[in-house]
C-alpha cells in the first residue's frame, strides 16, 4: 500500500552517484534529515573505485543463472541501495526479462518508517519492483538459504555491539562464493569491526579511512564455515518469526522484572529500542491514569458488540511495558484480540513475544502492524473483514513528534478505528498532550488526566 508521506517529509535533494542524478525524500525522523550523510558517500566512493577497477564480480549480472542479489541491511531512506541498483543496472544485462529479472535489491530497516521513504525515494528514482524491495526487519532477516553477491550497510552503531559484532559473522556466512560485504562505519568502532572481521574468517579485502569513518570490504574466508560451525545459525539470515529476539539472543539487552502500579511482570528488553530499562514516564503515567479511571470496569460495562469489545490496540509502546502492564491488570486478557503497532518492528517483536508469555494465556498470539502512525496505516489496522477491526481500547503512545496537523490526523484515525463506548488512553510529554487535546474530536469526551515529571496521561471514551 502506497502511503502520502509528505507529513514526515523534511526536505528533498539532489545525489550525483555515476553520471546519473538521484533525487531522495529526506525526513526529520530518520538518520541525516539534511543531506545524504558522509559515511553514505564514503561507502558508495569506495564502491564506485570496485566498479571501475573490475574487482566486484558482476558477471552473474549476464550469465542468466539467477539475479545478482543485493541486500541494503539498514537502509534508512534506500541511498546505498537505490544508487547500487542503479549503477548495477547501468551495466546492463541481455539476460534480464521481466519475470526473471538480472537484479534483486533488498532494502531493509527496522523501522517502517525508513521502509516507506525508501519505497518511495525508489519509486521516484525509475527503479522497478522487480528489481528492488523494501522490508521492514531486522539486519540480515531475508529468505532462507539466500546468498548475497552484495551486502551494503551503513552500519547503525546505537543498534548495540552484540548486534553489530553477530552482523560481521553472519554477514560473511551469507555471501556467495565471490561476494562482498562494503560497510561504512565511524572511526571510533573502527577497530571493533576490524577485529570482529579477523575474528569471523572473514577476508578482508580493502579498508579505507577518511576523516570521520572507515570503509571495510570483505568477502568469505577459507576457514569460514569452519569457524562458524560452533555459532548457532550464523550461516542463515536472522530467523524473524514469533520466536523472535529468543531465537537471536545477541539482541537481547535486558532481562528483568518490572513493576509498575503494583503489578510485576516479566520482560526481555533489546537492544534498538526505547525502554531496555525502565517503562519511561508516558507508560507510567498511563498505568496511573488506567486505574483512577477505573478501566477495568468502564471496559466491561461499555455497550459495544462483543467482537469489538475483545479489540484492543496498543500504538507504538515502545518494548511492551505498557501492553504487559495492562495484560496483568485485565487479568482476563485471553479474552482479547491484542493487536501491536508502531514503527520500530524489533520493539513490536519484543512486546509480541513478552505478551505470549504472560501470566493470562492468550486466545491467539498477538498481531504486529509495523505502522507510520495510526492516520496513515489506519485500513491495515482496520483489517478487510466484513465488519472491518474496531477497538474497544486504543493505547496511543505516539513515537513521532505531535504537532498540530498530526494531532488532526490521529483523531480521524480515532474516528474511524473506534465504536461508541470505546476508550482512549494516550501518554506523551506535557507540551505535544496539551496540542493533542485541543485538537480532540467532539466525538469524544475527556474522562480524566494525569501529570507526572513532565509526562501526561490522557482519557477519552467515544459518546
Amino acid at each position: 500500500m502506497k502511503i502520502d508521506i509528505e507529513a514526515y517529509k523534511n526536505r528533498e535533494v539532489i545525489f550525483q552517484y555515476r553520471k546519473r542524478s538521484y533525487t531522495f525524500s529526506l525526513s526529520l525522523d530518520l538518520f541525516s534529515s539534511a543531506g545524504i550523510d558522509t559515511g553514505s558517500r564514503f561507502l558508495l566512493k569506495v564502491f564506485s573505485d570496485f566498479l571501475d577497477k573490475g574487482r566486484l564480480k558482476t558477471a552473474a549480472l549476464f550469465r542468466g543463472e539467477g539475479p545478482f542479489s543485493v541486500l541494503d541491511s539498514g537502509c534508512g531512506v534506500g541511498v546505498l541501495g537505490i544508487c547500487a541498483c542503479g549503477a548495477l543496472s547501468a551495466l546492463g544485462s541481455p539476460e534480464a526479462t521481466e519475470t526473471s529479472p538480472a537484479l534483486r535489491v533488498r532494502a531493509q530497516d527496522r523501522d517502517e518508517l525508513g521502509r516507506v521513504f525508501t519505497e518511495h525515494n525508489a519509486m521516484k528514482n525509475g527503479l522497478k519492483p522487480e528489481n528492488f524491495e523494501a522490508h521492514t526487519e531486522p539486519l540480515l532477516a531475508g529468505p532462507a538459504g539466500q546468498k548475497w553477491n552484495l551486502i551494503l550497510s551503513n552500519i547503525p552503531a546505537k543498534a548495540g555491539l552484540p548486534v553489530l559484532e553477530d552482523f560481521i559473522r553472519r554477514s560473511a556466512g551469507i555471501l556467495s562464493k565471490d561476494g562482498l560485504v562494503f560497510l561504512v562505519a565511524v572511526n571510533t568502532l573502527a577497530d571493533f569491526f576490524r577485529s570482529g572481521i579477523a575474528e569471523a574468517d572473514a577476508t578482508l579485502i580493502k579498508e579505507e579511512s577518511g576523516k570521520e569513518h572507515t570503509v571495510f570490504v570483505y568477502g568469505p574466508g577459507e576457514n569460514l564455515n569452519k569457524s562458524l560451525d560452533s555459532v548457532e545459525n550464523t550461516r542463515n539470515p536472522v530467523v524473524f518469526d514469533e520466536k523472535f529476539p529468543q531465537n537471536c539472543p545477541f539482541y537481547i539487552r535486558n532481562q528483568g522484572n518490572y513493576e509498575m502500579e503494583g503489578l510485576s511482570y516479566h520482560l526481555d528488553t533489546v537492544h534498538g529500542a526505547p525502554g531496555f530499562n525502565s517503562p519511561g514516564g508516558a507508560a507510567t503515567a498511563a498505568a496511573k491514569l488506567a486505574l483512577k479511571i477505573d478501566l477495568k470496569t468502564k471496559l466491561a460495562a461499555a455497550e459495544i458488540p462483543l467482537e469489538t469489545k475483545r479489540s484492543l490496540l496498543i500504538h507504538d509502546a515502545g518494548q511492551g511495558h505498557f501492553a504487559l502492564w495492562l495484560a496483568h491488570y485485565l487479568e482476563a486478557a485471553g479474552e482479547y484480540n491484542w493487536i501491536l503497532s508502531g514503527r520500530n518492528i524489533v520493539a513490536l517483536a519484543t512486546a509480541r513475544a513478552a505478551l505470549a508469555t504472560a501470566r493470562a494465556a492468550l486466545a491467539a498470539a498477538p498481531t504486529i502492524i509495523p505502522a507510520v502512525d495510526i492516520y496513515l496505516n489506519r485500513e491495515q489496522l482496520m483489517g478487510n473483514g466484513k465488519d472491518k477491526n474496531r477497538f474497544s481500547l486504543i493505547s496511543f503512545f505516539p513515537l513521532t513528534t505531535i504537532e498540530a496537523k498530526l494531532a488532526e490526523t490521529a483523531w480521524q484515525a480515532m474516528e474511524e478505528l473506534s465504536a461508541s463506548g470505546s476508550i482512549l488512553i494516550t501518554g506523551m510529554n506535557s507540551m505535544e498532550a496539551e496540542c493533542f487535546d485541543r485538537k480532540k474530536s467532539l466525538s469524544f469526551v475527556r474522562l480524566a488526566d494525569i501529570k507526572r515529571n513532565g509526562f501526561r496521561a490522557l482519557a477519552y471514551q467515544k459518546r
